[in-house]
């Protein structure tokens, strides 16, 4: 039996090239196609604004809270874009609640020519659903958070210095949402994460606070203060400009 063929070899598979050669869901909804559609417009992000798998999603969801169109932008290019491609067809026809929890694997299945050997680079193809759809469901308003694997309930429960880097930029990304996303929103602003290094977590603004002197003052230490306070934690955090200079590429999942 031969070896599998190292994903990044495997450009060429015929699912993969199907889709790369007929993506389906690029582009952008905006509030005027929602209300002429009569739908909601639910948009979302995830990933540092410059890093190659940052993805901005917009949904139109009816009042039931189901999918009825998606669209996507990304600097993602080969597997990445085209299983991005599939996750925003996957929605289709499914609620918000459901939609987050589409995982990277379930999508790899898709995008596979052989079954034993997957198309998206290793360590990518998680069980973990896409963290820009559990946003997405959260932003909806009253729907319900889908509920976590029994693993994750567990690992919940350990000190920060037994859990894993999942586990870690969950704890962030929630303490980010709770306390500290609203009042940058408020300011026209915002923040992602685009690495964590041992106790050095590296985040880039965006919007009004990628400009803002208090970014590196005032803000920076409100924020630095609301982890470590809510996760018990020593993190410094470190900002990588807009354009990327940082020299740091995202790693924070989906």
């Amino acid at each position: 039996m031969s070896a599998p063929v190292p994903f990044n070899d495997r450009e060429g598979g015929q699912r993969l090239r199907a889709r790369l050669t007929a993506l389906r869901f690029v582009g952008e909804f905006t509030a005027e196609e929602a209300d002429v559609r009569k739908l909601r417009l639910i948009a979302t992000t995830h990933g540092a604004e410059h890093a190659s798998d940052h993805i901005r999603l917009t949904l139109l969801v009816d009042d039931g809270g189901v999918v009825r169109d998606a669209r996507y932008r990304t600097l993602a290019v080969g597997a990445q874009l085209a299983a991005y491609d599939v996750m925003a067809e996957t929605c289709l026809g499914r609620t918000l609640a459901a939609c987050a929890t589409i995982t990277p694997a379930e999508v790899d299945d898709v995008l596979r020519d052989d079954p034993a050997v997957p198309v998206l680079p290793p360590g990518e193809a998680s069980e973990r659903p896409y963290y820009v759809l559990i946003k997405a469901a959260e932003r909806l308003g009253g729907a319900p958070t889908p509920a976590a694997p029994a693993t994750a309930g567990r690992a919940a429960e350990l000190h920060w210095d037994q859990v894993g880097l999942f586990e870690k930029v969950r704890r962030i990304e929630g303490v980010l949402d709770q306390h500290v996303r609203a009042a940058l929103a408020s300011d026209g602003g915002g923040i992602d994460l685009v690495d964590l290094k041992g106790n050095d977590l590296h985040v880039q603004y965006h919007g009004a606070c990628g400009s803002c002197s208090s970014s590196i003052g005032g803000t920076l230490n409100f924020i630095q203060d609301a982890l470590n306070h809510h996760l018990g934690t020593t993190l410094a955090i470190k900002v990588t400009p807009t354009g990327g200079e940082g020299g740091h590429e995202s790693l924070m999942p989906l």
